[in-house]
């Protein structure tokens, strides 16, 4: 009888593991959608290794994906003239200036609100030298019942007229996603380079496609840079660069981030026949330093941008189709070029558990009752390997691992502990957990030459493919609290 109540508590105990993965799963998956990326993922993550990425050597303007609509529906229809004070400061109109013109901008901020929908505000003349980069940025209200959108127009130098055909333009829909600095749609951003020879003359209009108010108000940021890589300017999705992901992975070194609002963007096209199911992204540990970041995004009915990536994990899930990457920074910027790495994430089939490791080493395999299982105390490390079905080493995979003990209750904060961590370039896996003191529920007379007593707890081990919660792998774990001198046998 001892033995068959032994295999139903240790299959017991497996269930309950299991069960409480899934639960956990579930609940991320379910949370995911609403939480701020920052609070997505707080458990140990570890920099997937980078190796024989192929280098991306040209770069080619990719078509706007399915989604994407770039199609101009609006142009400026008032007659603006350079030469025209009244039309530069008008007392009565629509076209409200947001500061007094200056034949010189460098790098500026700017707020204004717009009442109605189908109104405009208009910023101009803003004067740029000859091979300069001109980078604007409408950061919109905080509400998401507004919809404004960002052109931009050049004057004709010779004339002083105003070309009422946009020379570029950002018109996303609105889309509240979470950053880690708050909920907020994507911005909307363009740029231009003046190739002529003399200064060039431009206007910067904001315009409300979609609602108006006077308690939300909406920022402007200029930019004008002379130094900039050779792919300027991109600085929308609608002028998003193509990147072809190798098999091995692919590595881009020919841009850099000029400007506080510098935006680079890539145009990533996954095909239907494929063996992953994510994307691994990075910056080189340089860039990051400074605030440089990484973001995917998926584009939506109405020109919704919607993030994807979280700064708290590496891998993007994708499908087939078309994903668009933004580099941007929060923080430094220069002209010294970035390094970014998009590797897949091949589909992982099988993971397995090839180790423990604890204060009493790698080899502590007990036979207790429960029979043969590694004993942990203080801490646990596990030790796996992530493989495809026809055992190809999986890199980049997140797994995620939780230890429990179910002889602690809910309410203790001992009875779990978790960690997410990712397989390397070999597809294997560290995970090392702190773990609380055993109950020592269990004891066990231990006869010999000399007798010992040994208390402990049956605990358990979960591993499992993030990207694919079946692919787990449960182990039983000795959890030991204390051994008693028994005497002589």
């Amino acid at each position: 009888m001892k033995k068959k109540f032994s295999i139903v508590m240790v299959l017991s105990l497996v269930l309950l593991l299991v069960f409480q993965m899934s639960v956990v799963s579930a609940a991320e998956d379910k949370f995911s959608e609403t939480l701020p990326a920052t609070m997505q993922e707080n458990e140990l993550s570890l920099q997937a290794t980078m190796d024989h990425a192929e280098p991306v050597t040209q770069l080619v303007k990719a078509a706007p994906a399915e989604g994407l609509d770039g199609t101009l529906e609006h142009t400026i229809t008032a007659p603006i003239n350079l030469n025209d004070a009244e039309a530069i400061l008008p007392q009565s109109s629509a076209l409200r200036t947001l500061a007094e013109p200056s034949n010189t901008v460098t790098t500026a901020t700017y707020s204004g609100v717009i009442p109605k929908e189908g109104e405009a505000v208009h910023l101009y003349p803003i004067y740029v030298k000859p091979g300069d980069v001109l980078q604007v940025q409408l950061d919109p209200p905080l509400s998401p019942q507004l919809n404004y959108d960002l052109y931009l127009y050049e004057f004709d130098m010779a004339t002083g007229n105003l070309n009422t055909t946009p020379i570029d333009h950002s018109i996303y829909g609105t889309y509240m996603n979470n950053y880690a600095n708050g909920t907020r749609t994507l911005s909307e951003n363009v740029g231009t380079k003046n190739t002529t020879s003399g200064d060039k003359a431009y206007l910067i209009e904001v315009h409300a496609k979609q609602g108006g108010s006077i308690n939300d108000p909406f920022n402007v940021t200029l930019a004008i840079s002379s130094e900039y890589d050779a792919y300027e300017t991109d600085e929308n999705a609608f002028h998003a660069y193509g990147f072809t992901v190798n098999t091995s992975g692919s590595s881009l070194n020919t841009r850099s981030i000029s400007s506080s609002i510098d935006n680079d963007w890539f145009a990533i096209n996954v095909p239907e026949n494929r063996n992953y199911d994510a994307l691994n992204l990075t910056l080189d540990n340089v860039s990051m330093s400074k605030g440089y970041k990484v973001e995917v995004y998926g584009a939506y009915e109405g020109n919704q941008m919607r993030l994807l990536s979280s700064p708290a994990d590496n891998n993007v899930r994708i499908g087939t189709g078309t994903f668009y990457v933004r580099v941007y920074t929060t923080g430094q910027y220069d002209n010294t070029n970035y390094t970014l790495t998009v590797r897949p994430v091949l589909r992982a089939d099988k993971i397995a558990i090839t180790g423990f490791n604890s204060n009493e080493g790698p080899n502590s395999y007990p036979t207790y009752q429960y029979g043969r299982h590694f004993r942990a105390k203080d801490t646990l490390t596990v030790y796996g390997k992530v493989t495809t079905s026809d055992n190809y080493a999986v890199a980049n995979a997140k797994v995620d691992v939780l230890w429990l003990n179910q002889n602690w209750t809910e309410g203790s904060g001992n009875r779990t502990r978790a960690a997410s961590v990712y397989t390397d370039a070999n597809g294997n896996f560290t995970a090392t957990l702190s773990l609380p003191a055993s109950t020592g529920s269990i004891r066990e007379f231990l006869p010999g030459a000399i007798n010992f007593t040994h208390y402990y707890d049956l605990s358990g081990i979960n591993v499992q493919v993030s990207e694919r919660p079946s692919v787990s792998a449960t182990d039983i774990i000795y959890h030991f609290a204390y051994s008693l001198y028994g005497g002589r046998g």
